[in-house]
């Protein structure tokens, strides 16, 4: 083709038809731009279907991870429900006169679980590390993405505060006594000889406080306020993953 187009470019030369040979070139020239502007648009489009498919399969993979972390968070849920409930009665026996017997039911009923929270973001830190989640087109959904994670960070700190605040409270040396009786009484028969129980007819000893206190931040510093956390991501969630699916179904 170009030893084609050189003949007939020496020929127009050749036979003084300068001018016919200017509008020759100007239009093979056209044709060169002509060309190259289509194979640039064939790249641009081929390179906008890979964009699209990465796209389709990061919000899958998305959705798909969200809907295993809601799985687990409603696991986590429906536990510390139970605790709560199972904790709130115990509390009951705190409004009135102790005994050997209550406190036994009370370390029955008192319940919690040191936990982390449980959301897994694998898939969105992959997204952030390939640079696919900066290639999303849709900018109030990656808002809307940031800020599930942004607030699963805030509630996974919490929970390690709360762990290391129930901790801090167990070390409280005025339940050493507590301690101490409730291992005696793990012994059949329970030898109670040399120790002390007079603080549990007593409110105001520093056992009987340091236990009571440490039973209602089981109640309202962790299983209340874990659930809330729970509940509040759950929704996240859910509500992410129904933007998701909408934007999943422009692109389908």
């Amino acid at each position: 083709m170009i030893k084609f187009f050189r003949k007939i470019r020496q020929r127009f030369i050749s036979e003084g038809k300068t001018k016919k040979y200017i509008l020759y070139a100007i239009g093979e020239i056209f044709l060169v731009v002509i060309g190259i502007l289509i194979a640039l648009q064939v790249s641009n489009w081929n390179q906008e279907r890979i964009n699209t498919y990465q796209e389709i399969n990061a919000l899958d993979n998305l959705k798909t991870e969200l809907q295993n972390n809601i799985k687990d968070l409603k696991g986590s849920d429906t536990l510390y429900q139970n605790f709560e409930i199972s904790t709130e009665k115990s509390l009951q026996f705190f409004k009135k006169n102790l005994s050997i017997d209550d406190l036994k039911a009370i370390d029955t009923l008192v319940q919690t679980k040191y936990t982390t929270f449980p959301l897994t973001r694998t898939t969105y830190d992959e997204m952030l590390n390939t640079g696919k989640f900066y290639n999303l087109k849709n900018k109030s959904l990656r808002t809307q993405i940031t800020n599930l994670y942004a607030k699963a960070e805030v509630h996974f700190q919490a929970f390690n505060e709360i762990n290391k605040q129930t901790t801090q409270l167990q070390d409280n040396p005025s339940l050493n006594r507590l301690f101490l009786l409730k291992d005696r009484l793990k012994n059949t028969p329970s030898n109670l000889k040399e120790i002390d129980t007079t603080w549990l007819q007593n409110p105001n000893s520093p056992t009987f406080l340091a236990y009571f206190k440490l039973v209602q931040s089981l109640q309202y510093n962790s299983n209340k306020v874990r659930q809330r956390m729970l509940t509040t991501q759950i929704k996240t969630c859910e509500e992410l993953i129904t933007a998701i699916e909408k934007e999943l179904n422009l692109k389908h």
